[in-house]
């Protein structure tokens, strides 16, 4: 029997695009474009079409499947900027390239039992 095709794991960087940023250079910028594209390049290298990079602002998540995260990050639960793997809070606060690339590997290898 063939194996169904996976979904990818949909990897989602929320964040508030007016807040000021970390001027310390604190971790990743995903609000600017360059910024974005560089990082959905560096995954494709790494885990082809297995992960989808997505930003949503602030605003997107008041409604809809992440209301719950919203709702988290207004009681201070949840701190900007904010990664979710298929929804679910990963890292809380400032992360780099090397704490996203760890984040989803270890997806990989739970789907992968």
């Amino acid at each position: 029997m063939p194996r169904a095709k996976r979904q990818p794991i949909l990897v989602t960087v929320v964040d508030d695009a007016a807040s000021p940023k970390c001027e310390a250079r604190c971790g990743l910028d995903f609000s600017s474009p360059e910024t974005f594209k560089s990082t959905v390049s560096v995954l494709r290298k790494l885990f082809g079409s297995r992960v989808k990079l997505e930003y949503a602002g602030l605003d997107a998540i008041q409604a809809g499947p992440l209301a719950e995260v919203g709702e988290r990050l207004k009681s201070g639960d949840l701190v900007l900027p904010l990664l979710l793997v298929n929804g679910k809070p990963r890292i809380s606060g400032y992360f780099d390239l090397h704490s996203l690339q760890e984040v989803i590997q270890a997806e990989i290898e739970m789907a992968a039992l």
